[in-house]
């Protein structure tokens, strides 16, 4: 099998080829009348891009309603927190009260009985 490139040797092939280039050039700049119209309209919107950087910012929302639900959570949580710290402080108070009261009953008892 003897493979050579195909190469117009008459004038129908050559005919032929002169018209596939010729349709390819009209591809070519309708290609480009395209690329320069969307160009054009880009830049036309702003910038070229849409990239987060040249985006404009959005605004910021004013009348939220999650802002303040969220600081009043806080401040409800913070809340919870310093009512469990009294409530384990003051255990912790009592736990001693207590106890410092039975060893003061016991000491006692003993001397009692060593004397």
């Amino acid at each position: 099998m003897n493979h050579q490139p195909h190469t117009p040797s008459s004038a129908v092939d050559l005919a032929k080829a002169i018209a596939e280039v010729r349709q390819s050039e009209g591809q070519a700049d309708l290609y480009a009348v395209v690329l320069a119209s969307l160009a054009a309209q880009q830049a036309a919107q702003g910038h070229g891009c849409g990239c987060q950087h040249h985006a404009p910012a959005p605004a910021p929302q004013r009348g939220s309603v999650a802002r303040p639900l969220a600081i009043g959570a806080g401040v409800v949580a913070g809340g919870c927190v310093l009512t469990g710290l009294f409530l384990a402080v003051a255990l912790t108070a009592v736990a001693v009260g207590v106890s410092s009261v039975v060893l003061l009953i016991l000491v006692r008892e003993l001397r009692k009985g060593s004397k």
